[in-house]
Parts: structure tokens; C-alpha cells; sequence
């Protein structure tokens, strides 16, 4: 098809590339550290701060809200230090943020660090994209599976491990020891920052430039950025809900103790997995996502269904439901290399997308600790993302084409 993205090719790799491949992926673990492992401690943190479900629902909003405003600013701060001094800098706010909320004192105190932690990683979230472009434009299907098999990794680990550690020691110790992650992936990157600096320009000339208001206006123009925008946006819907509230959802409404509530948490991250490995792949030969779509809104239809009809019947699989129906966030990611001719429209595309998808998820947790609050069940919150998370089959028309969004903004 005339203007459709070329099949990726098979290259040899330099050892340059392997070790910004490994610096991808260690950034990567970390992106969800910050995400999964604070919910599980509801209790544990309820018995130092007072937690009601609307502080609950207050807590979700730091990850979508970090990630948005991240979408806004990235762009133009990895034109202006460079793409890999500018994710050095989002390293070091993800240590800070994790330290920060361990310490914290208050409701107040636990949000601003979460903030911190989160547009840290919203910052690699935005760039990672335009990295893989960088480093890697002939396997971009293939290292996004990689790096999105690690984000399911750092996904799935917090929720999983945070209870026995705050059981071993305090609630504050499962919270700070993220931080030792993130130092074990700043250091690949302060080598790529020094590398950089000496072989570009200095005023990053190189590095990837934010769309100005024109520049988001054509964006908004695009139908395959609204394509992408829509299932991207859904899925992190779904994804900081549940990250947010799902412990509380499965305690009150089906009886189940915190630590297999934490366990059911653990499991949508890993069922990330398999998402992360094959749906990069599939999307990059399909010549349109359609079926991927249509299998994401079943699942969520079943999942977010079950868990407002039947939330006790069967836990485990409403949860690994949501999680499988994640599909379009790998698809997502997948689609914005594919479809874009260079990193700068990578980066731009990115931040577009992001920017749209996290602002819709981080007004979501609040409204449903809202409804919770006022309604007295988690019932009317489930229904609502029932029918929220369906509508990710109204971005089927949008992606039935395989186009460049460059030649879309273009005309």
C-alpha cells in the first residue's frame, strides 16, 4: 500500500546498540514501579494516615496526571538538554519520589511524592518511544515487546512483594527500596548522557522537537493519532483504576484479604507479559488492528463487567480479564514508531497521545471513589468502567489504515 510503514528489516547490531538497549530496558522496569505497590498498603498506611475511598480514588490521580503533564513538557526538554540528559533527569526524580513518599507524613506529603516519582517515569514514558526510533529504527516491533515486557515486570513485582516487606519491616521500607532500582538504571544512562554530549551538538540540535501549537493542532488532525489515542487512552484508563483501587473494590465487594488482593494486582502486571512479547509483533503485521481492538473490548467488557455483577463469583478471572485487555497499550506504543518517519514525530505523537490518554485516567479513580463514597458500594463505579473501557471499539474506523501520520499532517 502506497505511504504504508515498510516491513521491519533484519540488521546486524553494534555493541553501542546493545548497551542503549539495555539502558531502554533497565529505564523501562521502572516506569510502574512507582504505580503498583501502594495500593496493596492501603491498610498498612491507614493505620499511620487517615485514608478514606475518596483519598483512595486522590491517589490513583498522581500517575495519569504525572504521565500528562510529562507529554507536555518531555518534548521540549529532550530538544533543549538532549533525549538522554533529559532521561538521566527523569531518573533522578523517580529516586527522589520514591524517597519522598516513604517518608511522608501525611495524605499531602504522599500524593507530592507519588507526583514526583510518577512524572519521572511519565518523562521515560513519552521518550522511551523516540529512543527505541534512535537506537533501534530497523526492530522497533522487537524492542518494544522487550521493553514492554519489562514494564509488565516492574508492574507486576511492587503489588506482589509489598505486603511481606512492609510485614518484614514497615510500610515506608516497601515504598523506599524502588529507589535502588531506578539507581541501577541511572547508571547506563549518565554513559549515554556523556556519549551524547560529545557527539552532538550543544544545544541538542539532535535531539527530538516539541510540537508547537500548529504543530498539535495538525496532530489533532490525524486520524491515525486519534486512532491510537482512543485505545491508548482506555487502557490507562483501566490500568491506574485498578492500580488505584482494585485491593479495596476486592475486599469489599468479594471478601478477599489484603495480600491476595495485593496477589490479584501482581497478576494484571504479569499478564502484561505475554501482552508485551506477542502484540508488538502483531501489530506490526497486521495490516490493520482491528482484531486486536475487538479483543480488547471484550475482555474489558467481561472483566470490568464481572466485577460490577458478580465481583465475588470469580475474582481472579474479571482480574485477568482487565489484564489481558490491555492489548492496546503495547499496540499503542508499537504504532507510534511504526507509523511515524522519525523520532522527532515519535516523540511528538507520544506526547500527543499520552498527554490526551493520561489527563482521561487521571480523572477517573477520583469519580469512582466518589461514587463509591456517595453510593455506599463499589457498584455504580464498576458499571461506569463497564461502559467506559467498551468504547475502545470506537477506534477501530480510525486505524483501518496503514499510513505514515507525517504524510497525514502533511495533507
Amino acid at each position: 500500500m502506497p505511504g504504508a510503514p515498510p516491513a521491519t528489516a533484519h540488521r546486524p547490531v553494534a555493541p553501542a546498540v546493545i548497551f542503549a538497549v539495555v539502558a531502554i530496558l533497565l529505564l523501562a522496569v521502572n516506569l510502574r514501579t512507582g504505580v503498583g505497590g501502594l495500593s496493596p498498603l492501603a491498610s498498612a498506611i491507614g493505620r499511620d494516615i487517615t485514608l478514606s475511598a475518596a483519598s483512595l480514588g486522590a491517589l490513583g490521580i498522581p500517575a495519569p496526571l504525572g504521565f500528562a503533564l510529562a507529554g507536555v513538557v518531555a518534548p521540549s526538554a529532550a530538544h533543549r538538554f538532549g533525549l538522554e540528559r533529559t532521561l538521566v533527569g527523569a531518573l533522578v526524580a523517580m529516586i527522589a519520589g520514591h524517597l519522598v513518599r516513604a517518608a511522608a507524613p501525611d495524605v499531602g506529603v504522599l500524593l507530592l511524592g507519588s507526583l514526583i516519582v510518577l512524572m519521572g517515569a511519565g518523562f521515560g514514558n513519552i521518550l522511551l518511544p523516540s529512543a527505541v526510533k534512535r537506537y533501534a529504527p530497523h526492530r522497533i516491533a522487537a524492542l518494544t515487546a522487550a521493553y514492554g515486557t519489562a514494564m509488565s515486570v516492574g508492574a507486576a513485582l511492587p503489588p506482589l512483594v509489598a505486603v511481606p516487606i512492609a510485614a518484614g519491616s514497615d510500610w515506608r521500607a516497601s515504598l523506599a527500596v524502588w529507589s535502588l532500582v531506578a539507581v541501577a538504571a541511572l547508571v547506563p544512562w549518565v554513559v549515554l548522557a556523556v556519549r551524547a554530549r560529545r557527539a552532538s551538538a550543544p544545544n541538542g540540535a539532535d535531539a527530538p522537537r516539541a510540537p508547537d501549537a500548529r504543530g498539535a493542532i495538525a496532530l489533532a488532525r490525524s486520524r491515525t493519532v486519534w486512532g491510537i489515542t482512543i485505545g491508548f487512552g482506555l487502557s490507562s484508563v483501566s490500568a491506574y483504576a485498578l492500580f488505584a483501587l482494585l485491593p479495596e473494590v476486592l475486599r469489599e465487594s468479594a471478601g478477599v484479604a489484603a495480600a491476595s488482593a495485593g496477589a490479584l494486582v501482581a497478576l494484571f502486571g504479569i499478564l502484561g507479559l505475554p501482552l508485551a512479547l506477542t502484540v508488538p509483533g502483531l501489530t506490526s503485521r497486521l495490516r490493520n488492528p482491528t482484531p486486536l481492538l475487538v479483543t480488547a473490548t471484550a475482555l474489558f467488557t467481561a472483566g470490568w463487567g464481572g466485577l460490577w455483577l458478580a465481583p465475588s463469583f470469580a475474582p481472579v478471572a474479571w482480574v485477568a480479564a482487565i489484564g489481558l485487555g490491555q492489548i492496546a497499550f503495547p499496540m499503542g506504543l508499537t504504532l507510534i514508531g511504526l507509523r511515524s518517519r522519525t523520532d522527532r514525530t515519535a516523540a511528538a505523537v507520544s506526547g500527543f497521545v499520552q498527554t490526551v490518554g493520561y489527563v482521561a485516567a487521571a480523572a477517573v479513580p477520583p469519580v469512582l471513589g466518589v461514587l463509591r463514597d456517595q453510593t455506599g458500594s463499589w457498584s455504580a463505579s464498576m458499571g461506569f468502567m463497564t461502559l467506559l473501557t467498551a468504547a475502545t471499539a470506537t477506534a477501530i474506523p480510525l486505524l483501518r489504515r496503514a499510513r505514515y501520520i507525517d504524510d497525514e499532517i502533511a495533507r
